[in-house]
């Protein structure tokens, strides 16, 4: 079985001789953005280098063994038939702008949006959206991963790093470590939470 740096090599080689659009981070060194960068989209089109990065990512995964590929609305389902993995759903839109979301289970669980803004002054160069997106794929079928998904509210937990939108971060990490071990947690009503193990050795 392949392991995950070496299907991230393959996806990187994949993708360097297609020559496709990069530039540098605007703001190197953690310069600070100018005021007018807020309202400049500076060649918005260039983003659909992520949707197709994505779409290399989906061709690897796919030719690991078992594994399913489904057509969704714009976009693939990916199942592991490891026990214990959570379907991986890489999506790629054009509306407001070009952009990908990576999400798991259903598309509405989206685990991070890329670019996240678009205008200039969030712009952190195209090296930094590739790993982004790289690094999302990565810690899902890497695992362990742990989503949890109330009304209104999502936290995402992984080894390296966990994210929380309207929920309190302290908890979501706590909950999702003790379910990443096996433990039986109670949630809050309404809440539901995905466990997802390693789609690889």
């Amino acid at each position: 079985m392949v392991t995950l740096d070496e299907l991230r090599a393959r996806v990187a080689a994949d993708y360097a001789p297609l020559g496709l659009p990069s530039w540098p981070d605007p703001h190197p060194g953690g310069a600070a953005p100018r005021e007018e960068e807020y309202s400049r989209l500076t060649e918005p089109m260039r983003y659909r280098i992520l949707r197709r990065r994505v779409e290399l990512w989906a061709a690897r995964i796919a030719e690991l063994p078992g594994v399913v590929a489904e057509a969704v609305d714009d976009g693939v389902r990916l199942t592991s038939p490891r026990p214990g993995t959570l379907p991986l759903v890489l999506l790629g839109r054009d509306v407001p702008l070009p952009h990908v979301e990576i999400a798991v289970v259903r598309p509405s669980i989206a685990i991070t949006t890329q670019p996240d803004c678009g205008c200039d002054a969030c712009d952190t160069g195209s090296a930094d959206l590739l790993s982004t997106v790289d690094d999302a794929i990565g810690t899902v079928i890497g695992g362990p991963f742990v989503a949890l998904v109330g009304p209104g509210w999502l936290a995402t937990w992984h080894p390296e790093g966990a994210a929380a939108s309207n929920v309190d971060l302290r908890w979501a990490v706590g909950v999702s470590r003790r379910l990443a071990d096996g433990q039986q947690v109670r949630l809050p009503a309404g809440a539901s939470a995905f466990v997802g193990r390693s789609w690889l050795d």
